[in-house]
């Protein structure tokens, strides 16, 4: 490769991790947070924390007399009703309901397995904004909404592959760099080999989780760009054209096949129960009820199969084995960009190789400053890259103390329950800018990361013993169970106590170079005899 390109190249890699490098440290780490949403739902809903029943009660009456209540004087568009798991143990429905002024209204629901009584509700709050934070950024419906959120943390993952493939060509030593750790040289060379190593070991995650990041993210853009080129506009066209014409109703009234009933059908192919069933044209002789089914292949969500809303005649089965080959992978992008193919051990590895990621994107945007900074390749002032690298510090260290400070709020708020997630978002944004504020103030940069890493060590360790003061549940008595939120609560104190020593091991200041030390004792040494002086005979 010619110098030119070489050079080329080189300014890609940078500019492109400096232009969103804090936007790719801000999703990553969300997302290694948002890998234990499920786990993280029953430490912060009560609910959650109860036991499936061995026979749970039947629910077609409780389903029915909720959908009669709530749709009186409307039209059932969706209905969804969710049989219970180890992560929600409690049926569950949503449904959307037209009015008959053209407004569409949601509902939802919870029945406890063993009695059938609905469980209070909760809004969403805690999980919902960490794993929204993750997926679309909690974008503003004025602003473009979801689509536009997402589209933005695709555009992100292309950027980070696009900093990977390019740092991959740029680096010419690469096979030297594999093992390069000069450890005995100075605290800035140790971190940039560390670093380095990192990211050239764990590349094929990296690589794995971008593509896939970019995929699911850009594909919300897809919709629409797909809809205005060949339907003109019409989205629905476009589903239509997908997954065929929804049966349209009828408008003659049949009596629903029972819900137990539906739940009780096993698919035809892989012989066990459905987990969702999704209704069409509720209450009409052309209803269907879309059966969704855990799927057999793990790179893969479900299997499904539609019955007859009235009858249970099965009248169309899938199965992800039954896919081609390019059907297959697109099913496969979720599950393997979000590890939910295997089970805990796997997230756990998911969560160490992202959080590296999004340790070497942090390192990496700080040491850029600091050479700047203290060497001679910027261009700027030193007020401007000091400023530039206490609001790096900032941002880096606000997120995760943020992200702790709401499990505070989670346990400790008491307005409504629909203005929970508002309050979440606030509380969050507030704890982000006043790290940010701080760590604007600060001198030493240095200091300020070891007191911030303190800081979020110390939340950290709190968060289980404000769990046992809201609900009484000591998570040492309930480990034995397999509970998520006790093994959430024991992770929280360790990842404390760790968090904790490695800040008492940063170094408080700026180390000195070796050579400048070594040189000052020197001086101190030798004796000190006048220029003009002569040397005794």
């Amino acid at each position: 490769m010619n110098r030119v390109r070489h050079l080329r190249m080189y300014d890609l890699h940078s500019w492109t991790g400096l232009a969103i490098g804090l936007l790719i440290y801000i999703v990553v780490f969300t997302g290694c947070v948002a890998l234990f949403h499920a786990e993280l739902e029953s430490w912060e809903d009560p609910a959650k924390r109860l036991s499936v029943a061995s026979s749970p009660v039947a629910i077609n009456t409780a389903v029915a007399d909720w959908v009669d209540e709530k749709a009186a004087d409307g039209e059932v568009s969706f209905l969804g009703v969710y049989g219970p798991t180890v992560h929600n143990p409690y049926f569950y429905a949503f449904m959307n309901v037209t009015e008959a002024e053209g407004e569409t209204n949601s509902h939802e629901v919870r029945w406890n397995t063993s009695t059938g009584a609905v469980l209070p509700k909760r809004g969403d709050g805690l999980v919902h904004w960490l794993v929204q934070f993750h997926t679309d950024l909690m974008w503003p419906t004025a602003l473009g909404g979801r689509i536009v959120g997402r589209t933005l943390v695709g555009i992100i993952g292309i950027a980070l592959l696009l900093s990977i493939v390019s740092g991959v060509i740029i680096h010419t030593k690469i096979r030297e760099e594999f093992f390069s750790l000069r450890y005995l040289r100075s605290v800035r060379l140790k971190w940039q080999d560390t670093l380095k190593i990192l990211g050239l070991w764990l590349l094929p995650f990296y690589g794995m989780i971008s593509f896939t990041g970019a995929f699911l993210g850009v594909l919300a853009l897809l919709v629409p760009i797909v809809a205005v080129l060949a339907f003109k506009g019409d989205q629905e066209a476009l589903i239509e054209a997908v997954l065929g014409p929804q049966e349209e109703a009828t408008g003659v009234a049949a009596q629903m096949l029972s819900i137990d009933t539906a739940f009780s059908i096993t698919h035809p192919r892989t012989d066990i129960e459905p987990r969702i069933i999704l209704v069409e044209n509720w209450g009409d002789e052309a209803a269907t009820y879309d059966l969704l089914y855990e799927a057999q292949t793990e790179l893969a969500l479900y299997d499904t199969a539609t019955v007859s809303g009235v009858t249970g005649e099965v009248i169309k089965d899938s199965s992800t084995n039954t896919l081609s080959r390019g059907g297959r992978t697109t099913y496969s992008i979720a599950p393997l960009h979000y590890g939910t193919f295997g089970g805990i051990w796997l997230k756990g590895f998911y969560f160490v190789l992202g959080l590296s990621l999004a340790v070497v994107t942090a390192t990496g945007l700080m040491m850029w400053t600091e050479r700047r900074l203290h060497g001679n390749e910027g261009q700027r002032t030193a007020k401007f890259y000091q400023r530039l690298s206490r609001a790096n510090v900032g941002v880096i260290m606000g997120l995760p103390i943020a992200s702790a400070v709401i499990f505070y709020l989670d346990k400790v708020y008491a307005g409504p329950e629909g203005a929970r997630l508002a309050w979440t978002g606030w509380v969050y944004f507030i704890a982000w800018f006043a790290v940010l504020g701080y760590a604007i103030r600060q001198v030493n940069e240095y200091k300020s990361v070891r007191q911030l890493m303190a800081l979020l060590g110390a939340l950290l360790v709190g968060i289980p013993f404000t769990n046992i003061a809201a609900t009484g549940d000591l998570f040492l008595l309930s480990l034995g169970s397999g509970t998520d939120w006790a093994w959430a609560d024991l992770i929280f104190l360790l990842s404390g106590i760790l968090t904790v020593f490695i800040a008492r091991t940063l170094p408080a200041k700026r180390p000195e170079k070796k050579s400048k030390k070594r040189r000052a004792a020197k001086q101190e040494a030798e004796p000190s005899v006048p220029p003009h002086a002569a040397p005794a005979e």
